[in-house]
């Protein structure tokens, strides 16, 4: 039995991904996820590669497909990048989809248990016999703690804001990101009249607006009104930003994937398609040679491409954040060498898209 602590995007996928290769699996979620609401701005930008495993798993949760890709930023030639780029999924509405799909493939879907991890998993107080325990229950998970596998997480000295706007139509199937000196500002289309805004800014910021609208006006103004104007639909919501990283993915007879293993900054959008990846190699090789033999792999596979995209996140976003001279003009320089050079574009194009993510 496989026992699965979480039941959000990367553990209601991985459920489906164990079921269908013939494992019984039961996942524990606190709450039954309802509807999204017509103003979540809570998305995440699936790249091909998680599109193309989700397909495969029979997940298909409403998207909104984007082609076209726009960054820029001070003193800097405009990048862009054309083609399959990806697509836009509100958060609620993929954990719907795939709980859907998981329990139509005959995975057990637990709501509101007391899960806990003491040498063992404990539902309700009871022990409960697994094969294999997964730890999806996010950046701050307990499973993790109580299985000491420790996480080193630093503050990112940044809050981001969430916002959802309405478009004009004829840029549903673009993504904007610009940096400023506070901090990316990034536009994502979400449905053929509306996007999201994710504006990340330093601590040290002036505050944004309460006002959602004034806030929609700053960003069709930060955008040079490229996108046209941004109207505010329902109101902002501003967390605070981190990155961290397990120092271990295992012990025997229990893994962790997804935010439970690791967060990045969000700037590139990776977070999510990370997770997805470490759910299709956990799968795989559990499919292949069930045990700590297999945790030990899928560890082994998935370390270092999500601690080499977690320090390039921070690094893009110290470079980005830098307001000295020579940096400025360094980092125009840089821009403005991959918006010229057809080679570099296509590298970075990949990288997005997930060919060098350490998938399968």
């Amino acid at each position: 039995m496989i026992h699965i602590v979480g039941g959000g995007m990367v553990g209601a996928s991985l459920a489906c991904a164990m079921a269908k290769n013939g494992a019984a699996v039961t996942v524990f979620e606190r709450a039954e996820p309802g509807p999204p609401a017509a103003t979540d701005a809570r998305v995440s930008a699936l790249n091909p590669s998680s599109l193309a495993w989700l397909g495969s798993l029979g997940i298909q949760p409403p998207l909104q497909s984007f082609s076209d890709m726009l960054v820029f930023g001070p003193q800097c030639d405009d990048l862009r990048f054309n083609g399959a780029l990806g697509a836009l999924v509100v958060n609620q509405a993929l954990q719907q989809a795939a709980l859907a799909r998981a329990r139509a493939l005959g995975v057990r879907v637990r709501i509101g248990a007391d899960v806990s991890f003491n040498d063992g998993l404990r539902v309700d107080g009871q022990a409960e016999p697994s094969d294999l325990v997964v730890a999806a229950d996010g950046a701050h998970s307990s499973i993790r703690s109580q299985a000491e596998l420790d996480l080193v997480r630093r503050d990112l000295g940044q809050n981001a804001t969430y916002l959802r706007v309405a478009i004009d139509p004829a840029f549903s199937a673009t993504a904007a990101q610009v940096f400023l000196a506070s901090g990316p500002l990034a536009c994502l289309p979400v449905a053929p009249d509306q996007a999201v805004l994710v504006w990340s800014r330093d601590y040290h910021a002036q505050d944004l607006p309460a006002d959602p609208a004034a806030i929609a006006g700053l960003a069709s103004a930060a955008f040079e009104h490229r996108l046209g104007a941004l109207r505010a639909l329902g109101e902002a919501t501003t967390v605070a930003l981190f990155d961290g990283h397990a120092r271990r993915y295992w012990r025997s007879g229990l893994a962790l994937v997804g935010d439970a293993a690791h967060q990045i900054h969000p700037l590139a959008g990776q977070g999510v398609n990370l997770g997805l990846a470490d759910a299709q190699v956990l799968a795989q090789q559990w499919q292949q040679k069930p045990g700590d033999g297999a945790l030990s792999a899928y560890a082994r596979g998935r370390f270092w491409p999500n601690e080499s995209t977690r320090l390039a996140m921070r690094g893009l976003k110290a470079v980005f954040g830098l307001t000295a001279t020579p940096a400025v003009v360094a980092r125009a320089w840089g821009l403005s060498t991959v918006a010229h050079s057809e080679k570099l574009r296509r590298l970075s194009q990949n990288f997005a898209s997930g060919r060098f993510s350490g998938s399968a």
